[in-house]
């Protein structure tokens, strides 16, 4: 595996301007923001997203094995979303679109997510 390399918010949002759509090993200061951003079909593995996503469109977007903790995607477009396999420890939700998202396995405060565990824990979250 390679090694995780910080980048900046800039550094990211040129590259998906110029078409690139997958991003492996990134990683992100803390308290960064995409809000309001268009990153349809964006694929994020092994990266750190302590982002905010408030309402960003991420229509189709992947999160494997990532580490999204306090991470905000409030309000954001999950519409046919996948988060599988990330920590997702204080990450909130409230008013997200989520038709055909999925939650898979992913991990929290040393416990795997199971079925339900999304709509019951995450869904209407509001704050870390």
């Amino acid at each position: 595996m390679a090694d995780a390399m910080n980048k900046t918010i800039q550094e990211f949002l040129t590259a998906y301007k110029n078409g690139q759509r997958q991003f492996e090993n990134w990683d992100f200061d803390e308290d960064e923001s995409v809000a309001e951003k268009d990153l349809r079909g964006v694929i994020f593995m092994n990266c750190f997203l302590f982002l905010d996503f408030r309402g960003t469109n991420l229509t189709n977007s992947k999160f494997i094995q990532c580490n999204i903790k306090t991470a905000d995607f409030r309000e954001a477009d999950l519409t046919n979303a996948l988060i599988r396999n990330c920590s997702v420890e204080s990450i909130m939700f409230k008013d997200a679109i989520v038709e055909n998202f999925r939650f898979e396995e992913n991990y929290c405060y040393g416990v795997t997510t199971k079925a339900g565990d999304f709509d019951e824990l995450f869904k209407d979250a509001d704050e870390n």
